[in-house]
């Protein structure tokens, strides 16, 4: 170990994504003073232990782990507080446009309130993000009055949902909702020329590009040109949204390493080919060096121009190193380079780490990067004598060696989060990759050049060919059964534990102590052999409900669930789209009565004689009516209006022979400041 200190640095860092992680897995959060008084206490026992390696490391994990926690706590202490908390179904709201996004007929915008009708009483550190029809008058910076119906953040419809509340939070908003129609009137932004927020530029200028984009092509082709210039992904329709998922090719609308990497590669290499053509500057100048200058400057203003997700701002981070380390002649790609690039993501986000952007991406990144400074730069290193045939093979056998790394590391990410693992991808990328290289991403940056001098659309015209290919590929990947298997959510720590695993062994690769890998991996197979799935999902809204039985391979919905539910709890027990006619079956929503698992469930919108269905039930859900206390005998389960108003959405797991083991929001969520449940905030 003491030999391998260069691991130290790479193991505290996943140390400190998984305090971020643990922060927000909490029943309650930590203040800075406490997790501050940690951190230097810790850093204090670092330094007793100088002098011995494994107490050492031990507390250097430990540090790191606090670290996490104290940056997320610091990031808790500056979000908006006094968040809405009850529906205004008819109000109005005054304030200024900070973010437009369009989104298929209609438009998304960010408000920054200044007057809320019926929340006159108090200030407003929170934004409220509005969805309306038409509105591609509106710009950024505009003063708009509008009539809209106000919702509160809503908490996970169940526990295990995903939970969209905290991101709002932690993007400054503190509610949603809709304008009505046309009610709403703008005073438009006055011209402040150069005094003129660099945001709003930005903002403004994707529009322009978005307008542009739409007056050159037009169906699926203009939704995926946006996603892919200005990160804008609301006109990729639904349909082929979840083509690219099942073919594999879903990275290619997260604009990330492969995005940024090729953008800034393109303009890397013309820049140096086209100085390399001039012998005064070539032989004289450091022509490499100044072509990384402006492939750097390229990647900042793609960066500002596809909206600084996640996973582009792990791909900027990382490619700005690489270039820095090309300016100063140091070794560029490296694990270091993808802990640093994690690192300063995580400071500047540390509730990233639980989404499915930064897990995948820094999975697929690592594993890459490990593999191709290792046994695959010894790989590629041998074909500089070689053929162009020879050169050509080893490029597609490096496409299929990156497919198979990437799907395997990235397959536990994948299932949790999706319930589908892919190996189509792996085939349809060979095709997707190659044409994303040389076709499709240097006319996107001639566009960018093109477009302020008006012939921009020429370059998009030529563009068009390829992404319909694209589009076409995915199509016929995805038709493709064979490659795809879709599976019942697992355990969370089942996901941890396998990533665990393998973050270690890819850092001390090569070392007696990458054996301890073996630790994480038994503790998943252990929770993952306890861990019993839900079987019955009752939504807080009192909405929607779902009993999966797994004896007749039936999931029972009630009639008239929204496609959105009815998708999410799909891929939540694994069930396929080309199966939902056979699995699926839908029952009065008004009462309906199953057997599952030995046990007779009732759930009923109003219970018209409670007590004949105490005595015929086993489980009652009673969704818009309390239940009389002690009206069914100790044995039965009950579910009623005033839990699920109080506690949330619910999840049930039937075990033989015991009691029905009963989880809500609120308890499995925590006391947070975003989950409002009940019209209050959990405290």
């Amino acid at each position: 170990m003491a030999a391998r200190r260069n691991s130290w640095i790479l193991c505290t860092v996943i140390f400190f994504g998984l305090g971020c992680a643990a922060y927000f897995s909490l029943p309650a959060r930590l203040t800075v003073q406490q997790t501050g008084l940690a951190v230097i206490l810790l850093l204090s026992g670092l330094w007793i232990s100088r002098r011995w390696v494994l107490p050492f490391f031990g507390i250097l994990l430990l540090a790191g782990f606090c670290g996490g926690l104290l940056i997320a706590s610091i990031h808790l202490e500056r979000e908006p507080s006094g968040l809405l908390t009850k529906t205004l179904y008819m109000t109005e709201i005054e304030g200024d446009i900070t973010l437009l996004e369009p989104r298929g007929g209609r438009m998304r915008m960010t408000v920054a309130p200044i007057r809320i009708a019926g929340l006159e009483d108090r200030a407003f550190d929170w934004k409220v993000r509005l969805s309306l029809p038409g509105g591609n008058e509106l710009s950024v910076g505009d003063h708009i009055v509008a009539t809209a119906r106000l919702f509160p953040l809503r908490a996970a419809s169940v526990p295990g949902d995903p939970d969209f509340s905290r991101g709002l939070y932690l993007d400054g908003i503190g509610a949603t909702g809709f304008v009505f129609g046309h009610k709403y009137t703008v005073t438009k932004k006055a011209e402040t020329g150069m005094m003129q927020p660099v945001s709003d530029r930005i903002e403004s200028l994707r529009l322009t590009i978005m307008t542009a984009i739409d007056q050159s092509l037009t169906g699926a082709e203009a939704g995926i040109a946006k996603a892919l210039i200005v990160g804008e992904r609301g006109d990729v329709s639904a349909e082929i949204a979840d083509d690219l998922r099942k073919s594999g090719l879903a990275h290619l609308l997260a604009i990330s390493g492969l995005h940024m990497g090729l953008l800034s590669g393109t303009v890397f290499f013309f820049l140096r080919f086209g100085m390399a053509a001039i012998p005064a500057l070539a032989l004289w100048f450091p022509i490499k060096k100044w072509a990384a200058i402006g492939a750097m400057v390229s990647a900042v203003i793609y960066l500002g121009l596809s909206g600084a997700s996640v996973p582009t701002q792990r791909a900027f981070v990382t490619l700005t190193i690489v270039w820095v380390a090309l300016l100063l002649d140091r070794r560029a790609i490296s694990l270091r380079l993808v802990a640093f690039a994690a690192l300063v993501v995580l400071i500047l986000r540390p509730d990233a780490v639980l989404g499915p952007s930064f897990q995948l991406s820094f999975a697929a990144v690592s594993v890459l990067v490990a593999f191709y400074d290792g046994p695959g730069r010894r790989w590629f290193d041998k074909s500089g004598d070689r053929s162009w045939l020879f050169r050509l093979w080893l490029f597609f056998a490096g496409l299929v060696m990156t497919g198979l790394l990437v799907t395997a590391v990235t397959a536990p990410i994948i299932g949790f989060h999706f319930g589908r693992i892919s190996m189509i991808g792996i085939v349809s990328n060979l095709i997707a990759i190659p044409v994303m290289a040389f076709w499709v991403m240097p006319l996107i940056v001639a566009t960018l050049v093109l477009m302020p001098f008006g012939a921009g659309g020429l370059a998009l015209w030529l563009m068009k060919p390829g992404l319909t290919l694209l589009i076409e590929t995915a199509s016929l990947a995805a038709d493709q059964n064979w490659g795809l298997w879709h599976v019942e959510q697992f355990s969370a720590v089942f996901a941890i534990g396998i990533m665990m695993a393998m973050a270690w062994w890819l850092v001390w690769r090569g070392n007696a102590i990458s054996r301890l890998a073996v630790i994480p991996l038994c503790v998943a197979i252990a929770a993952q052999i306890l861990y019993r799935p839900a079987d019955i999902l009752v939504s807080g809204d009192q909405e929607s409900w779902a009993i999966r039985d797994r004896v007749r391979d039936k999931l029972v919905l009630p009639e008239g669930i929204s496609d959105f539910q009815q998708s999410v709890w799909m891929a939540r027990f694994g069930i396929a789209d080309h199966d939902a006619s056979n699995v699926i079956e839908k029952c009065d929503a008004t009462v309906c009565s199953v057997r599952v698992d030995g046990r007779q469930v009732i759930i009923a919108n109003d219970l018209a004689n409670p007590f004949y269905a105490c005595r015929h039930g086993d489980m009652i859900v009673s969704l818009k009516r309390d239940m009389p206390r002690d009206i069914c005998a100790p044995d039965v389960t009950v579910i009623d209006d005033d839990l699920l108003w109080w506690q949330g959405g619910v999840s049930v797991a039937l075990r033989p022979d015991a009691a029905p083991v009963i989880e809500t929001v609120r308890e499995t969520s925590g006391t947070w400041p975003w989950i409002i449940i009940g019209g209050r905030v959990v405290k």
